[in-house]
C-alpha cells in the first residue's frame, strides 16, 4: 500500500513540474477556416469541400484539431482573416501584405500550376512578362499570381483589368475585353467545362507554358490565440498523411469523386 501510494505521489509531482506545452499537449483544440469556390481544389458543395479541403481536415484530425468552415466571397476569404474576422483559410500563397498579417504552415500543401488562358488561334508568345505590355491582362481581386505579375502589375507596365471573379474574366476574354487571363490551369479548365457552353469552350484555349509554380499554404491570422501551436499539429498531421502513402490516395479519391459529382460553381479567386 505505502508503494502505490509513493507512486502516486511522484506521478502527482512530476504532472504539476511539467511545461504548459508539455501539460496540454494532449488537448482538443478547433479552429475556423473560410472556404469559398474554387473547384476542384475548394467549394462548400463539392465532395469533401474539395481537394485542399480534405487535405487539411485530415491533417488537422491527427492532429486532434477539428475544422470548422465558413462559406464567404472569394476575396473575403483572405481580406478576412487579415482583418481579424476568422481564424483562417487555406490554399493562400506568401504575398507581402500577407505575411504581415498571418503565420503560414510550414509544409505547403498543394502547388498550383497557373498559366494564361486566351481565345483558340490567337498567340501571344512571351519570354518575360514584360513582353506582354501591349495587351489587356485579366485579373480576379484579392488573386495573386506571382512576384514578378505583381511588381510589373504595381509599376503599371503591364495593362491590368481587374474584376470580381474568374468566371467574369472568361467572359471578358469570351467577348474580346481582354486578351489573356490567367488562372491555375485545372481550376481554369474545370471552370470553363462547368460555366460556359460546348460553343463557348471551344472558343477559349491555354497556354503550354506556365507564368508559375506558386505553393499554397494554410494560414493563420498571427492575433488568434495558440496559433503557432494549431500551426505545429497541422504541420505534424500532414507530414504524417505524406510519409505513410495515405496523402496520394486521400487526392485520387476526392478527385475522383468531385469530377464525377454534378456541381454548379461562380469560381472567384486564385491563390
Amino acid at each position: 500500500m505505502l508503494g502505490m501510494l509513493r507512486l502516486l505521489l511522484i506521478a502527482s509531482a512530476l504532472a504539476a513540474l511539467a511545461p504548459p506545452t508539455m501539460a496540454r499537449a494532449a488537448e482538443h483544440l478547433s479552429v475556423t477556416l473560410t472556404i469559398h469556390d474554387y473547384p476542384p481544389f475548394i467549394g462548400p458543395q463539392l465532395p469533401y469541400g474539395g481537394l485542399l479541403s480534405r487535405i487539411v481536415t485530415e491533417a488537422f484530425r491527427l492532429g486532434d484539431v477539428d475544422v470548422k468552415f465558413t462559406p464567404v466571397s472569394s476575396n473575403r476569404a483572405i481580406t478576412g482573416v487579415m482583418m481579424g474576422l476568422y481564424d483562417g483559410g487555406f490554399g493562400w500563397a506568401h504575398a507581402a501584405d500577407r505575411d504581415r498579417k498571418l503565420l503560414y504552415s510550414d509544409n505547403s500543401i498543394y502547388t498550383f500550376r497557373m498559366v494564361f488562358f486566351q481565345r483558340r488561334g490567337e498567340d501571344h508568345p512571351w519570354k518575360t512578362l514584360a513582353d506582354l505590355a501591349p495587351l489587356q491582362i485579366g485579373s480576379t481581386l484579392g488573386d495573386h499570381y506571382s512576384d514578378e505579375f505583381s511588381a510589373l502589375q504595381e509599376n503599371n507596365k503591364l495593362h491590368v483589368q481587374v474584376a470580381a471573379s474568374d468566371l467574369n474574366n472568361m467572359r471578358k476574354l469570351l467577348v474580346g475585353r481582354i486578351d489573356l487571363f490567367p488562372m491555375e490551369e485545372e481550376a481554369g479548365k474545370l471552370l470553363i467545362q462547368s460555366a460556359l457552353t460546348p460553343t463557348e469552350q471551344n472558343l477559349l484555349s491555354y497556354q503550354g507554358v506556365p507564368i508559375s509554380a506558386v505553393p499554397t499554404y494554410l494560414v493563420l491570422r498571427r492575433t488568434l490565440p495558440r496559433a503557432q501551436e494549431l500551426i505545429a499539429r497541422f504541420d505534424r498531421g500532414y507530414r504524417l498523411l505524406l510519409e505513410s502513402g495515405h496523402l496520394a490516395k486521400l487526392m485520387e479519391e476526392t478527385r475522383k469523386a468531385i469530377l464525377n459529382s454534378p456541381m454548379t460553381f461562380n469560381s472567384n479567386t486564385a491563390p
